[in-house]
Order: structure tokens, then sequence, then C-alpha cells
């Protein structure tokens, strides 16, 4: 395993802030899950509401009228209650009343952009020293960023998923089901200011 000490890493943050302020440019990089990414497969939330969702945790006011039971009669002999679709299962025991699901807060955005902070400032330097133009940098940052973000997700753990989420979707990452959300991660550069997202 290859571990990167950076010396005098504060010292390198300030001076590659002067540069890239001397270069006064009104372009900036985005990384995130952009509009463009549309819908989730149901249609019903946007991709980047979905990240929302996650990043900040929601409240999610449920009308009631699931219903709930065995749905085997091997599933009654264990006693294993599970959601049911409707019209399905061995036996329907009810149906849920009204109530509210608390999705807890899972940061992904911040913390995976911020884990690429060190990659980036190199990432900058070498743009600079190779006198990229500022589009050329932001753009590989972008592709930096969004690589990092990607893998934050991927090795998110906390807080986990409900055991009966696990079972459905069959994994334990609380962020990871089909891999559409942590495909949808991107990068953008366009003029300034960001008028969306986190700040």
């Amino acid at each position: 395993m290859i571990t990167l000490d950076i010396q005098g890493f504060q010292e390198l943050q300030d001076e590659l802030m002067k540069e890239l302020n001397a270069l006064k440019s009104d372009k900036v990089v985005t990384v995130g899950i952009h509009e463009e990414a549309g819908n989730v497969e149901s249609g019903d939330i946007t991709m980047a509401g979905l990240g929302a969702t996650h990043e900040f945790g929601a409240e999610i006011k449920h009308p009631g009228g699931t219903s709930y039971g065995y749905a085997s009669k091997a599933a009654a002999d264990r006693d294993e209650v599970r959601f049911l679709k409707i019209g399905a299962g061995y036996m329907q025991l009810g149906v849920t009343q009204a109530h509210t699901i608390d999705i807890p807060a899972r940061p992904w955005l911040e913390p995976g952009v911020a884990s690429a902070t060190p990659e980036v400032l190199l990432t900058i330097q070498d743009g600079m020293e190779a006198g990229q133009s500022m589009d050329q940098i932001l753009d590989t940052v972008g592709v930096v960023a969004a690589a990092a973000v990607k893998i934050y997700m991927t090795e998110l753990k906390t807080p986990p998923n409900a055991a009966s989420t696990i079972r459905k979707k069959g994994s334990s990452n609380p962020l990871i089901d089909s891999g559409a959300m942590r495909a949808s991660v991107t990068h953008k550069v366009s003029i300034g200011p960001v008028t969306e997202g986190l700040e």
C-alpha cells in the first residue's frame, strides 16, 4: 500500500489559491448529480432529489394502506412478517396506518469531495505548471473529485440500512442499490456563480 504524505499542505493550498485568484476566471466546476440526470427509474423523484434525500435525510408522510403478512406458508411457520404486494402472499394480516418514515442523513457529496482535496490541489498545481487553460484544469479537477465521491459512496457504511431494506435489495451498502445514483455523479464546467446545490 502506497501512502502519500504531503509536506506543507496548508502552504501549498494557500499558494495555489493565490495563483488561481490571479487568473480571475469566471468559470466554476460543479460535482454531484446535475439536473440532466433526470428522474429515478420509478419516475416519482429526480435523481438529484434522491441524492439530496440521502445527503440531508428526510421525513416522509406515508398515507398507509400497505398490506403486510406472510409471503408463504414457510414464512408463516417462521412467523416472518413482510410487506406484501396487493393480492400476493400466503396470508394478509392487515394494512398499515398512516405513519412517518424517517430517512437518516447519509452525507456523501460534501465529504466525498473533501476526500479528494489533496489530489485536487496536486492536479491544479500540475495543470498550472503544464500551462493548461483554466477550462482544462477545472475539467480535470472535476474528474478527480467525481471519482472520489463515487469511491466514498461505495465505501459508506453508516448509518446502516434497516434489516428489511437489506433483505429487499440484497445489499448492506446504504447508498448503493442498482448503482444508478452513483453512476449519475458527474462534473460540469460552467460560468459561475453556482445557483443551486451545495455551496
